[in-house]
């Protein structure tokens, strides 16, 4: 499977200039300003961030310290959907007579980045699932209580939308996905088109009105093994990308490993109206990934890859199975993988 990739954030950048910029030389405050508390500090911040102003200046205590005011301002961008990510200069101008300083703020360009907020774990949830089927790449996610993990496991989970796609992570909160190197826009917008349309046309060919449930997964079971070979020639570990890891690679080439078989079973499951997501682990002492799909009121097992025993005739040791029966050469951790996170399934397939 690939793994999390983190990126730093830049670096605040505070610069305290005493006394107006001499020793001994001491610059006049404005004496008509009113000297503002930190909360109206914040507030004149985010009114700042509002308008989308560079410069800040305010009258208030010479006794405030810098981190008093960088949280100001960053309760400020927040409530303005908005994060400290570039530099910031800040200036303090004492008078000797008051107790007051005048203060300005100076972002830089890059200063503020927009996010879009995060409130539940469910909305993290389908925040992610969209952002994956559409690509949303460009957005940057943030919550307080930080939903990183659950944009990892939506990864994890649904690997018919990997396609050489990567989740970061910032040092100051902010997270969400964005393409790898090894495929430009161009090329991973094709594959997935072209898995979604072989995805599509399959599910016409084995998918008959009238099937219940588990009649649907057994069909989908089939037509995969059937229409895939397992690549020997691919290491489970290989980092870069590779189609084999991909519904692409199972439904358009008919060749993959076990992300692939369980990425293509995904696909089909969205186009017929089934949900399924995939569990990663090991088996048979390797990294391994298979299927659980809702089958009616049941959730059970499927694993594909290790059912394709010669390529043509479908085997069903693994199809549809219970937890116990698949933790007999199977190893994960079902917590990870809980049948609640089934249902997010349907908001791939809605979108």
């Amino acid at each position: 499977m690939k793994k999390a990739r983190y990126l730093s954030a830049v670096l605040f950048c505070f610069l305290t200039l005493l006394a107006g910029f001499g020793p001994g030389r001491h610059l006049q405050t404005d004496a008509a300003s009113k000297s503002l508390n930190l909360e109206q500090i914040e507030q004149k911040f985010a009114q700042a961030v509002k308008k989308g102003d560079r410069t800040v200046s305010f009258t208030a205590p010479a006794n405030l310290t810098t981190a008093q005011i960088q949280n100001a301002l960053s309760q400020a961008a927040k409530s303005q959907n908005r994060l400290l990510a570039g530099s910031v200069q800040f200036r303090k101008q004492t008078n000797s007579a008051s107790t007051d300083a005048k203060y300005t703020i100076q972002l830089s360009d890059d200063a503020l980045m927009k996010i879009t907020r995060l409130k539940s774990e469910s909305a993290a949830k389908k925040a992610a699932a969209k952002a994956l089927k559409n690509r949303k790449y460009s957005t940057n996610y943030y919550s307080d209580t930080s939903y990183y993990h659950i944009f990892v496991k939506m990864l994890q989970q649904h690997p018919e939308y990997n396609y050489n796609t990567v989740i970061w992570r910032n040092t100051n909160g902010a997270y969400g996905y964005h393409r790898g190197d090894g495929l430009s826009k161009k090329q991973q917008e094709s594959k997935i088109k072209a898995a979604d349309k072989a995805a599509g046309d399959a599910v016409k060919k084995c998918i008959t009105s009238g099937m219940s449930d588990k009649d649907k997964a057994k069909a989908i079971h089939d037509y995969i093994i059937k229409k895939c070979s397992y690549d020997d020639t691919i290491s489970l570990a290989e980092k870069k990308y590779n189609d084999a890891f991909t519904a692409y690679g199972a439904l358009v080439n008919g060749s993959a490993v076990c992300q692939g078989y369980a990425a293509a079973f995904n696909l089909m499951a969205q186009k017929c109206g089934l949900q399924a997501m995939t569990v990663c682990g090991t088996s048979r002492g390797v990294a391994h990934a298979w299927t659980y799909v809702k089958t009616g009121s049941k959730y059970r097992y499927i694993d594909c890859t290790w059912d394709d025993t010669d390529g043509k005739k479908p085997g069903y040791e693994f199809f549809h199975v219970t937890e116990e029966k698949m933790r007999q050469n199977h190893v994960w951790n079902a917590a990870d993988f809980p049948a609640e996170d089934v249902k997010y399934s349907k908001y791939l397939a809605g979108l």
